[in-house]
This record gives structure tokens, sequence and C-alpha cells, in this order.
């Protein structure tokens, strides 16, 4: 196995196998670079050169980028941007002049990337150098479509290049911007590649990524959607995060049986209908305020959105519950769970964990009646009817025609709230 420099990714794919070719579809603003520079970062024995094919940023930007990547011996960078989309502008040109920090004899500067007859003579010649161990990055492929301007093109290229690469031994990653590209294009390279990986922007401050192929080895975690931060360059990816709120199958349940577009659910809540679809097959995850506006739209409480384990005995005299402990949500930094559901009574507990430095606003749960609120751990700034209210442990508040308009962890522990609607 050959490591992608990310541990949770090696899991999924079961690392990378020379011959791979790797196709990122990334939706606008993906910072995908940080998956480049952790596969490019590793130690591994395999390596034997790495090539850079360079289409959207300046040669200058690549280095800092990558820069201590770029000060290898073992590095060649295709410069397809400066007389391409940089149209030989001389703020990129100077890069070439004097230039002390990198060894730009290591970068192949196409005079004529547009023709692609050139281009293909400059990756037969570096090809034939960079074979067997070798790690290609292809920055974009979106970028050469807008070069190119000839999508048909850029899928030949791809049908040549990439088996050609497999046979040579080597790793490729090709990247790019899925919204950019037409649906017969993304299929017809999705068939000839060997892995494809799908990530995107939510709205719930996570990034989700999705495996969309895996050939020749078990896919245990194709088309399941896993969510990641990037904290100080570190991609961390949410253990469980990906199972914690599977609700787009009851929303798109209860919409039809009220007979409501997803059109008119998205004009309620200020958004696109493709956000809809993308909530309703559990592409993205919406937020908590999205959360409790859909259940007020839908008519049923949060709750019903909620999975929970709930073992009754009856003979006993008892109701045990079990819950995740993962904590369920639509924001990263708050969950809850359900306790009592109120199917027995009116009576709705939960318990609620906000993470340290998590703001929010507007009420947690949308419910016609009192709310009591007690602090079992840490602390709770509340805002209410413009007051504002800090809640420690042991303090409670009782609810009975106000609610909270924002709520804001300023302490350095997790605030642990009993969260009871009756």
């Amino acid at each position: 196995m050959i490591s992608t420099g990310i541990k949770y990714l090696d899991k999924l794919t079961s690392g990378l196998r020379l011959g791979d070719n790797v196709v990122w579809q990334i939706s606008n603003g993906v910072p995908i670079e940080y998956f480049t520079r952790n596969a490019l970062s590793t130690e591994s024995s395999f390596t034997n050169s790495i090539v850079y094919v360079n289409f959207n940023y300046s040669p200058h930007t690549v280095c800092k980028r990558f820069d201590e990547i770029f000060r290898r011996e073992n590095i060649t960078m295709i410069d397809a941007f400066t007389h391409g989309k940089g149209n030989s502008d001389p703020v990129f040109l100077e890069f070439y002049e004097g230039n002390t920090i990198y060894d730009t004899s290591k970068i192949l500067c196409l005079d004529t990337p547009k023709d692609i007859r050139s281009f293909m003579e400059a990756m037969n010649s570096v090809e034939t150098q960079n074979r067997d161990g070798s790690f290609y990055v292809f920055d974009s492929l979106t970028g050469m479509n807008e070069l190119w301007k000839d999508e048909r093109a850029i899928v030949d290229f791809f049908s040549f290049t990439c088996p050609k690469l497999y046979d040579l031994n080597t790793i490729a990653y090709w990247i790019l911007e899925k919204d950019a590209h037409s649906t017969k294009a993304l299929a017809e390279l999705s068939h000839i590649t060997q892995i494809v990986l799908d990530v995107e922007n939510t709205d719930s401050g996570y990034y989700t990524l999705k495996l969309k192929k895996l050939e020749e080895r078990t896919a245990q975690a194709s088309g399941v959607t896993h969510h990641f931060k990037i904290i100080n360059r570190d991609i961390q990816f949410q253990e469980g995060k990906s199972h914690l709120l599977k609700i787009g199958g009851r929303i798109k349940e209860l919409r039809k049986t009220l007979n409501v577009t997803q059109s008119e659910i998205a004009a309620q809540l200020g958004m696109t209908p493709g956000a809809i679809s993308q909530i309703e097959n559990d592409l993205i995850t919406p937020s908590l305020y999205t959360l409790v506006q859909l259940s007020a739209i839908l008519k049923k409480p949060i709750e019903y959105f909620i999975q929970t384990e709930i073992l009754e005995s009856d003979n006993k005299g008892y109701r045990l519950i079990r819950h995740d402990a993962t904590g369920q949500s639509g924001d990263p930094g708050i969950s809850f769970f359900p306790i009592l559901d109120g199917s027995h009574n009116d009576l709705r507990v939960f318990s609620v964990t906000i993470s340290n430095g998590e703001k929010t606003d507007g009420p947690l749960m949308l419910h016609k009646g009192r709310e009591l609120i007690v602090v079992s751990g840490g602390s709770i700034s509340l805002t209410i009817q413009n007051e504002p209210l800090l809640l420690q442990k042991g303090d409670s508040i009782l609810l009975e025609n106000a609610f909270p308009e924002s709520w804001e962890n300023t302490g350095s522990d997790p605030a642990e709230l009993l969260y009871v609607l009756f």
C-alpha cells in the first residue's frame, strides 16, 4: 500500500497502488491542495519523482503553496499557465528572472500551451523520463478546458494519458471542478480511471467526501458521505460523522405527503431547490437552524428526524433508552440526544452538548409550551429578550413564554444541558 498521507483516507481506499489514476471531482472553493500536499509529502520509497502539471496558477503561487516540496531535487513542473491563462504577462515572467529560491531549471515553461499537439509532445518527453514510481499531479482539467475551449479534447487527452500512466506504473491525481463539466464528460472520465473521489462544501462548516469508484479492491465505504474539517492545514475527518443525521428520506416522504414541492420548501427556507434535493438525498447535512425550520414547515417535532434506540419493557414497568455516543445534530458543534420522545406523554427530554467556542442564533427547537434548561456541566451564555444571561453548572432556567435568541459557549469546556419540553 502507498499512503495518501491521510490515515482515514487510506482506510477508505486501502491506500494507493502503482498504476492508480485518482480523479478528484470538487465543488468550487474546496481547498484540494491540502490533499495533494499530504500525498506529495509522504515519505515513501515508491516515489521516484514528482511531475506537477500546472494550468491554473502562476508558478510562483504553486511553489509557495508547496514550498518544501518544490525545493526537492526530484520534481518537475510543466508550466502551462504563464503563456496560457497568464497571457505571457511580465509579472508572471519575472519568476524566471534571477530566481534564487527555486530552481527554475526544473520547470518546463511551455511557449504555446494552447496548442494541444505541442502540449502532448512536452508530456510525452516528460513521461519518458518519469515513469515507474513517479507521482503526477494535473492541477486542473477545468483550467485545461478553459484554455483549450474544447471539452472533447480534454476527454481525449485523458483517455490517452490515463492508461499510459497506468502502464508506466505511476500514480496520478487529476483535479477538476465538477460543475464546470458536462455529465457526459464526467461519466467518460469516471469510466476510464481507477478511483473517483467527490468533495463538496456544506453549509454546516464541514466538507464532505464520497468515494464514487474504487477499482479492483473492496469498496466498503462506497457511496457513504464522510465529513472533514481543515484546521491549521490539517485534514481532520470526523469518525462516525457520516451516520449522524440521515434525515433525507423522512423529509422527502413528509414533503410528498403534504403535496409540497422542493421549490416551495426552498422558497420558505431561502435556499435553492437543488439544495433541498441534496438534503433529501443525504448529500449535505442541514444546519440545526434549517432543521428547526423544516420541522415547522413539515409539521413534525424536531425529534422525529433524530434516530435513537428505545428499548421498552412494559411488563417490568420501565423504558431503557440507548443513545449513540457520537451525538446527533445538523451543526458540528452541537449534539443532542432524545431521552424521552413524548410518545407516551407530553414530556420530551433531550441531552444537549454545545462545544466550547460554539455560537448559534435562534431557538434550538420549536415548541409550543414551557421549556426547562438545566446546566449539568460547563456554562452557557443565553440572550433572552435582549438580556444576556450566564448559566453555570447547576443553574437552570424555566422558559414560559420566551425563547433564547442566541446561545454561546464562551467557556473552555463543553456545555452539557438537560433540555426538557412540556
